[in-house]
């Protein structure tokens, strides 16, 4: 039997950012820009998303890789993308983290699925190239096929009453 994924509430400003988004790209439609919404601001999304639904906190310091911590002080990737079928992407030389959280945002439906909610290691060690350059996207149907044998063993727990749909 298929796994349902859990699909969690963007806030408020998130939607609305994408609204005046849409409204930009209508009103220059004849220019042929996208205004898209990518990169980081999605990343920074996403970790405001993980911060509002699982009990994680900010570290005192910020390290590359490292981009929240649980209750007991295991180190979290929060990594996220806008784009249906696209897995995360990780570049060579950024720390790891014990864990990693993974979701597709989807701007108009205010809501951002969980793709991915387990331990970052085989992710890197099955999925990911010994040794690359630039940036690595891992492929999606892999990733979910490694989530559904993983199972939810080492998932991150959602706070109590989160605003899942």
């Amino acid at each position: 039997m298929p796994e349902i994924p859990v699909v969690l509430s963007l806030p408020q400003p998130a939607i609305g950012l994408w609204r005046a988004q849409q409204a930009l790209v209508m009103h220059y439609a004849n220019t042929g820009l996208k205004f898209t919404l990518d990169g980081r601001l999605v990343g920074d999304i996403a970790e405001a998303v993980a911060l509002e639904h699982f009990e994680l906190s900010l570290p005192a310091k910020r390290t590359k890789g490292v981009d929240a911590l649980t209750a007991s002080g295991d180190t979290v990737q929060i990594k996220a993308s806008g784009l249906e079928n696209s897995g995360p992407a990780f570049t060579p030389g950024t720390g790891g983290a014990r864990y990693l959280l993974f979701f597709r945002i989807n701007f108009s439906a205010g809501s951002a699925m969980v793709l991915y909610n387990g331990l970052e290691a085989p992710v890197r060690a099955r999925l990911l190239p010994r040794e690359w350059t630039g940036t690595k996207v891992v492929n999606l149907s892999a990733l979910r096929a490694l989530q559904h044998e993983l199972g939810d063993a080492n998932a991150l727990p959602l706070k109590r009453r989160t605003g899942v749909k």
